[in-house]
Order: structure tokens, then C-alpha cells, then sequence
């Protein structure tokens, strides 16, 4: 099965979308998406599923929840990438590979076969790995070089990602994996993150994972742990130590010399993608007009540009249906042509996110130009409102908030125009510069400054 067809089926799994969103979010045009969809119902007709269909304009394919988990788990809907990856892994795991068997295993011709792991043996070259053909046996490995351990450990990140770090025993992986006790690790490790302040994001815990993998394969990694005053880290040492009691003392020490890397802000992330990761914020700030951004933000948009083109360049594509409002077009224009000129992708769902921490940098660097805020209110009680007037001043303190009835604007015009950087109406108005607000809720009122904020930072690109 190719790579777009499932793909479909997993943006199907998480919901119902028009032909437009399918081939945006998977990057084809609509013709190919048609023939992908026609393969599928055919493959879907033959297992007696039900099929994809278009309802109220959007497709969607409606299984139980034991069909779901076989359709994207079983061999016969992996892709041919899929299938190489898989047979990559193996090869390393074990050390050694019977192709006759893996044939048999994936019901595929032997040529079929052959032509799958000509790609292991070309990216083993590539990479100064090397191997010997057992007469009779099959191949065994017998160097391992440092850029395929890389290599091994992204696509084990890529597999837990994916399954979302369960090997169930629908999965092809699980025989594989069955002996090294990673569906155990998940919940421990996530008590070991929690405990030492170190967010565990989907690609840490998918790391940690992977790195189980590694120790037992070649002996994993090694990471800088040359702290001053490790003793202050003696606790977390001893809950390594405790939650993860049976697993191996590598194990343990390499989780906790990665947790000491991740809570000393060291960069374990590959370095090629986060060059590119670089370039791809020095150009977006650039021309968003956001030099100067908050250390949060910077950090916060640094880690997802790199984690969206982890996940390009390794397939991995997770989505759900987003919408989009004008202020997001405008900003995915721009995201689109910086991306062109970089000569960079990403998926369309990260682009969506990475729009989100994009607003919120614009917010926050615009939201200092505004001043004064008039609130015009037609309800009697909104003056007495001291919730209201307390927490926005707590959230905005910098803006001068003013409090009038509705009939102040039509005698103070000029004064009210020039002088508020923002006007209110609890009432409908056909003035352009009054903009109307369901209620005088403060979360409502904060959400229309935000609204003016990015607003004023777009308005202000060339």
C-alpha cells in the first residue's frame, strides 16, 4: 500500500473530511485522491468492512473500534515504507535476517522482498555499516556505525509516535519487541518526568523509549553528565532507581543523564534538523516583523519547527480537522512562502499549530500598543461590575479601561475615535470603529484585545 493511501485512512480515523482538507492535509491533488479512495473501498470491500463514503460533503469511514485497530496495524496495510522501516529495525534489533522468511511473513513475492531490503542494504552502505551473507542462513550484521544508531533510534521514535507508545499485539513489532518490556515504561517514565519539573512532551517519551531499544541493541548512547552538584539531583537518581528497579543499570543511567541534559537546557536534538529548524525561525521572523521575541516563545517555536520537520522527514503523520479564520489564511501565506523559500516542509496540521504559537507572539508584542479601551455599555449594572474591572486589570494592567453608557459615543465622537485604541458595544452599531461584544464577560473582553492585537501586528507586514 503507498504512503497516501495510508495516510488517508489515518486522517479518516480521526474524523470526517471534505476532499479539499484530504488533499491538503496530504499534499495531492484531488484527481489522485479519487483513484486512492476508489484502492481503498476495493481493499475495504474485500475484507467486508464498510467502505469510505462522502456524506454531507465530507468522507468518512465508520468501523468498530477492533476493525480500526487491524486496519492500522496489520501487515497488509503497511506501506512500502512501512515494510522497509520494519525490515531496517529487525535487521539491527537481531543482528540478523532470514529474507525467505520475512517473505513468507508479508505474503509478498521474492523479488518484492529483495527490492525492500535493497533500500536496508543502500542506507547501510551509505552509512559505513557492514554485513556478511551466511550460506544457507540468511545475512548477519557485523559493524554498526554511529549514523545508523542515529538512524535506528528515528525510526523507533517514528514506530512509538505512530502507535502511540503501546506495541499492541495487532502490530507487526510486537514479537519483535515482546521481551524488552517497553509497554511497561510509559507510566514510569511520565513519574519520573513529572517528578523532576521535565515536561513529557510525545517526542521525549517516545526517546526514552527508543533508547530502552538502543541499550539492548548496542549498549545506546552516551550523554554529557558532567554537572557541578550532582548531589542536587540525588532524588530524581533515586526514583530512577526505584521505578525503574528491573530494568537495566544502562537504562537507568542513561534515562537519568538525558533527564539531567533536558532539565540544563542542553540540545540532544538532531543537528542537521535543528540548523533547519533555525533557518526556518530566522526567516519567519523576519518577515513577521518579530525579532525580539520572549524567551518562552523562542524556545516554545524553536522545538516545534524542529518537531514538524522530524516529522516530515520521517512520515509521520498524525492530524485532526482544524478550521481556519482570516487572521490564520494570512499568516499560513506567509508560513507557505517562507517555507518556499527556504526550501523547507512541513505537514499542513503542524503548520496549523505552529500558526497558533505565531499568534500568540504577534499578541503579545502588539498588545503593549494598546492603551485605552472604552467600553460602552446599554446594561445598567456593568458600571457596579467589580469582577469584571478586577480582573482585567489584573490580566492587562498597562490599559486604561473606561466605563461609559452607550449615549457618550454620539456626543464625544471625535474624542472617543482619536483618543481609545479599542471601542466596545454591549449593542449593535453600524460604526466601523465600535465592534460589538456579546457580554461584558472579562475573558470575552481580553479576547477582543487579542483579536485587535494581531489585528495591528498583520496590518503592519509589507
Amino acid at each position: 500500500m503507498n504512503s497516501t493511501n495510508v495516510g488517508i485512512l489515518n486522517l479518516l480515523y480521526h474524523g470526517r473530511f471534505s476532499q479539499n482538507d484530504l488533499a491538503l492535509y496530504l499534499d495531492v491533488d484531488s484527481k489522485t485522491l479519487v483513484k486512492n479512495i476508489s484502492q481503498l473501498n476495493s481493499s475495504l470491500n474485500d475484507l467486508g468492512l464498510n467502505l469510505i463514503e462522502v456524506k454531507d460533503g465530507k468522507h468518512q469511514l465508520n468501523l468498530e473500534k477492533d476493525q480500526w485497530s487491524y486496519i492500522l496495524n496489520a501487515k497488509e496495510f503497511m506501506s512500502s515504507e512501512d515494510i522497509i522501516d520494519y525490515l531496517y529495525i529487525k535487521f539491527i534489533f537481531k543482528g540478523f535476517i532470514n529474507l525467505e522468511s520475512e517473505k513468507n511473513e508479508f505474503q509478498i513475492s521474492r523479488s518484492s522482498i529483495n527490492r525492500y531490503f535493497l533500500v536496508v542494504k543502500n542506507m547501510l552502505a551509505e552509512n559505513n555499516s557492514s554485513y556478511k551473507y551466511e550460506n544457507a542462513k540468511g545475512l548477519r550484521l557485523i559493524h554498526l556505525s554511529l549514523q545508523d544508531k542515529n538512524l535506528f533510534c528515528k525510526k523507533l521514535i517514528k514506530l512509538f509516535v505512530k502507535c502511540d507508545f503501546i506495541i499492541s499485539p495487532s502490530t507487526i513489532y510486537y514479537n519483535l519487541f515482546k521481551d524488552s518490556q517497553v509497554n511497561e515504561l510509559s507510566e514510569k517514565l511520565y513519574k519520573i518526568f513529572t517528578f523532576s519539573e521535565v515536561s513529557a512532551t510525545k517526542f521525549i517519551v517516545a526517546f526514552s523509549l527508543a533508547l530502552k531499544i538502543c541499550v539492548d541493541t548496542f549498549n545506546g548512547f552516551e550523554f554529557a553528565d558532567d554537572y557541578d552538584k550532582l548531589e542536587q539531583y540525588a532524588e530524581i537518581k533515586k526514583l530512577v532507581e526505584k521505578e525503574l528497579e528491573s530494568y537495566s543499570k544502562d537504562y537507568k543511567q542513561q534515562i537519568f543523564s538525558f533527564l539531567l541534559n533536558l532539565k540544563n537546557k542542553e540540545n540532544f536534538f538532531e543537528q542537521g534538523i535543528i540548523e533547519r529548524a533555525k533557518l526556518l525561525m530566522k526567516e519567519l521572523k523576519k518577515q513577521l516583523n518579530i525579532e525580539n521575541i520572549e524567551k518562552g516563545f523562542k524556545e516554545l517555536l524553536l522545538k516545534k519547527l524542529y518537531m514538524s520537520l522530524f516529522k516530515y522527514e520521517n512520515n509521520i503523520l498524525k492530524v485532526y480537522s482544524s478550521k481556519l479564520n482570516n487572521d490564520d489564511k494570512r499568516l499560513l501565506k506567509i508560513l507557505d512562502e517562507t517555507l518556499l523559500k527556504t526550501g523547507l516542509k512541513i505537514y499542513f496540521y503542524d503548520k496549523v499549530v505552529i500558526l497558533g504559537i505565531l499568534k500568540k507572539i504577534i499578541i503579545e508584542k502588539n498588545r503593549k500598543d494598546i492603551g485605552n479601551i472604552l467600553l460602552l455599555f446599554n446594561e445598567i449594572i456593568l458600571p457596579h461590575d467589580l469582577y469584571l474591572k478586577e480582573n482585567l486589570q489584573k490580566q492587562i494592567p498597562h490599559i486604561n479601561i473606561d466605563i461609559m453608557p452607550s449615549f457618550h459615543l454620539k456626543f464625544n465622537y471625535l474624542n472617543c475615535v482619536n483618543h481609545y485604541d479599542l471601542i466596545l458595544s454591549d449593542e449593535i452599531t453600524q460604526d466601523l470603529n465600535v465592534e460589538k461584544i456579546s457580554s461584558f464577560n472579562y475573558l470575552k473582553v481580553l479576547e477582543k484585545i487579542d483579536k485587535k492585537a494581531i489585528e495591528k501586528g498583520l496590518n503592519n507586514l509589507v
